[in-house]
């Protein structure tokens, strides 16, 4: 029979925390209860209040093992609430205590290396994985094992993808994907959905990342978890790679996510520089994590603004600071911006660096990288095609490249107006509106903006569906919003714009 200890000692599912929170509220409040509410509250994102409650018990436990796993739930609470600095203390303290259980040993070594992965210090990052891999070779049969797997699997895809091993991140994305699929967890296997969306996006495969990020959103959604935001937002970016900008952008405002840097690329890819300077002035330094990434994006939009020179210094200097990390992807990435730059600097200087980047990016196994602008992508074909060894990615990415920005200039004819609608879309997707449903509100309030009277026969039109599926859609909105027999189509949107966060 489980007993509470064991329970609050094993790997615990989101579906697990979801069935055992409410049981937990109630009853004589023992300390294995408290460990196991607090480690639940994680799993439904509440981290400040499963910090406090997990801290204010790690000096009351007496029983070993379950101060170890106390201080694991912090490890990886860390990360959420960037808590860095604390780590170094908490891991040492599990790990005394954590020798003797596998698992829990294994998933501490996956706390620090996500922690690591927050600093970009992927290459210790990947040393802590393999050791986890160690521990759970160790580790007994059974569905916690299996669970641990599956997030260290993901982990791993992960930080291959960002050292630039392609082929290596697809195949633990994979089987991140086997493990989530005898777990039978609906929230496991969309994250492993998303892992293998983010391996392909990275490889530069944008057509398998955004149907693995579309089908990931549908599965995230329901959670309303800051998951499904970031997989929004990567959809956003993966689509906009691929000209896509009006629906791209759109999806990344919806997603109410995304750091400076984030911002500033989406920016790049509407064609505003201007714009992703602005965004990047006003950052503060603060993580110096993250100024990696806004420095590396602040040396594109210096060749955007007509400013090669300073770009490729910037790039350059950002190369090696990716490359003494082990972060290959994103070295790669400099150089190929670099090189750009460089051929606007002296004609045939970023030439002759470009067929030996596409072949880097053969042999690794990608067929491009992420948080490039499509016009490189076409520059790096054009310039590498004809070395005998690199032609074929060469072509790949002259004609993929060419079509995004075609795309990206036919689409870039529709403005993206702004839109109250979409502060609100991530309420909406949480609460269970297809984006279908979403369409149509977003159509009324187009009407709406225009001084236009709602008429359905109007609204039908504009959205190409014949009345009797219009009325479909509005009647299973109105179900959703739950606004009942409220009278007018205009007050579904009203109800929808009810769901934007109070400032």
């Amino acid at each position: 029979m489980t007993t509470v200890r064991d329970q609050a000692l094993a790997p615990l599912s989101r579906a697990e925390a979801e069935r055992l929170l409410p049981t937990l509220s109630v009853g004589r409040q023992s300390i294995e209860r408290r460990i196991l509410r607090a480690r639940c509250l994680t799993y439904v994102e509440s981290f400040d209040v499963a910090w406090a409650e997990l801290t204010a018990l790690h000096t009351q436990a007496k029983d070993p093992l379950l101060a170890a796993r106390i201080a694991v739930d912090l490890v990886h609470l860390a990360y959420y609430l960037v808590r860095g600095d604390e780590v170094a203390r908490l891991a040492k303290q599990a790990e005394r205590q954590a020798a003797t259980d596998p698992l829990m040993l294994a998933e501490l070594r996956l706390g620090t290396s996500i922690n690591r992965t927050a600093a970009n210090e992927i290459t210790a990052a990947l040393t802590d994985v393999r050791w986890a891999e160690d521990a759970l070779a160790a580790a007994p049969r059974g569905r916690g094992k299996e669970l641990v797997l599956a997030r260290v699997q993901r982990q791993l895809a992960h930080l291959l993808a960002h050292t630039g091993d392609y082929v290596g991140a697809a195949t633990a994305a994979e089987a991140t994907s086997r493990f989530a699929a005898r777990l039978g967890d609906p929230w496991e296997a969309a994250w492993a959905t998303y892992t293998n969306g983010f391996a392909h996006w990275y490889a530069g495969q944008n057509d398998r990342a955004v149907d693995e990020f579309t089908r990931a959103e549908e599965g995230l959604r329901s959670y309303g978890t800051s998951a499904w935001r970031y997989t929004l937002l990567c959809l956003a970016r993966a689509r906009m790679e691929r000209g896509e900008i009006v629906t791209g952008d759109r999806l990344g405002r919806q997603s109410g996510a995304g750091a400076p840097e984030d911002l500033a690329h989406i920016a790049l890819l509407r064609g505003e520089a201007e714009v992703a300077e602005r965004i990047l002035s006003r950052v503060p330094k603060e993580f110096a994590a993250d100024e990696h990434f806004r420095d590396f994006v602040r040396g594109i939009t210096k060749g955007r603004r007509g400013d090669p020179r300073g770009a490729v210094r910037l790039l350059d200097e950002m190369g090696k600071e990716f490359e003494s990390r082990g972060m290959g992807h994103w070295a790669l990435g400099a150089a190929v911006h670099a090189a750009f730059n460089r051929e606007a600097l002296v004609r045939g200087g970023g030439n002759a660096r470009a067929a030996q980047l596409v072949r880097d990016i053969a042999t690794r196994g990608g067929e491009g990288f992420a948080y490039y602008l499509p016009d490189v992508a076409s520059w790096l074909g054009r310039a590498a095609e004809r070395d005998p060894e690199a032609q074929p990615l060469a072509r790949l990415l002259k004609s993929r490249g060419d079509a995004a920005v075609r795309r990206a200039k036919s689409d870039s004819a529709s403005a993206v107006a702004a839109s109250a609608l979409d502060e609100a879309t991530y309420y909406l997707r949480a609460i269970g509106l297809t984006w279908r449903e979403i369409g149509v509100l977003h159509e009324i309030e187009k009407l709406q903006t225009a001084g236009q009277h709602v008429e359905r026969r109007e609204l039908a039109e504009a959205l190409q569906l014949s009345p009797e599926t219009l009325r479909v859609h509005i009647t299973r909105i109105r179900a959703k919003l739950d606004i009942g027999d409220r009278r007018g189509d205009a007050v579904l949107l009203e109800a929808a714009l009810a769901r934007r966060p109070v400032a």
